[in-house]
């Protein structure tokens, strides 16, 4: 009867080593992208909104001077967006297209 070890040279082990590796960068991917959610909303940076909408910063800063679309001010210069009112000011704005 042959006994079978596990050792760090094994193929199983190293199997595992390159799941779990694998396993990790998932897990940081999603900790980089995770928005908790305050209060059951969740909140949106300058620079998300900028890619959701493909505007420029500048455009974002006149939409919140004229007050078109909502936002909350953290401080002077930090600004976060509700997301479900992203999208119903894209809701109310949806124009059907114009084939010709």
């Amino acid at each position: 009867m042959s006994m079978d070890y596990l050792t760090p040279e094994s193929g199983e082990v190293k199997q595992a080593f390159v799941r779990l590796g694998q396993i990790e960068r998932a897990l940081c991917r999603a900790a980089e992208n995770y928005v908790p959610p305050i209060r059951e909303e969740r909140y949106l940076t300058g620079r998300d909104v900028c890619d959701y909408l493909h505007i420029s910063p500048r455009t974002l800063q006149t939409l919140r001077d004229t007050r078109q679309i909502p936002y909350t001010a953290v401080s002077d210069r930090v600004f976060l967006y509700p997301e479900a009112g992203i999208r119903k000011v894209l809701i109310r704005n949806l124009r059907p297209a114009e084939y010709r």
